[in-house]
């Protein structure tokens, strides 16, 4: 159970993006977040659907309710990174491309039931705008 709740906290850890203590000051900061928040919503998303499908179709639909719900956060996130300087948005493309790899890694080393209940945390988390929730200036920043 220890081992569970490590990994638990880590897979939800946005700590290459932001840290839940604190919010976006700036929309450089609420690119950042928001950017972090899809790759990792999607990389769960892929790895429920493949792993628990059950559950997967559970995340899918949550997800695309989550994007229909934040369109406007979604739309003026990639308007922003747009506007983000190159050297910039080249180091959030290169943090990124870390994420799937550790989130797939942790993924992987839970069992079968503990897959499940992270899939149906995510489908919760996306259902409850519960980063939205987390973040809320973030959000706010983006749906300008």
């Amino acid at each position: 159970m220890k081992i569970f709740l490590l990994l638990f906290g880590l897979f939800f850890s946005n700590c290459a993006y932001s840290n839940t203590s604190f919010d976006a000051e700036n929309e450089s900061e609420a690119v950042g977040i928001i950017y972090g928040h899809i790759k990792e919503i999607d990389v769960l998303k892929f790895m429920c659907v493949r792993k628990v499908p059950v559950k997967g179709v559970l995340v899918s639909e949550a997800f695309d309710e989550w994007m229909s719900r934040n369109r406007s956060v979604v739309t003026n996130l990639f308007g922003s990174l747009e506007r983000t300087p190159i050297k910039k948005r080249e180091e959030l493309f290169e943090v990124a491309k870390t994420l799937p790899n550790n989130r797939i890694i942790l993924f992987n080393k839970l069992n079968q039931s503990e897959k499940e209940e992270m899939c149906l945390l995510l489908a919760s988390r996306l259902n409850s705008d519960w980063y939205k929730k987390e973040y809320p200036l973030a959000y706010k920043l983006m749906s300008k």
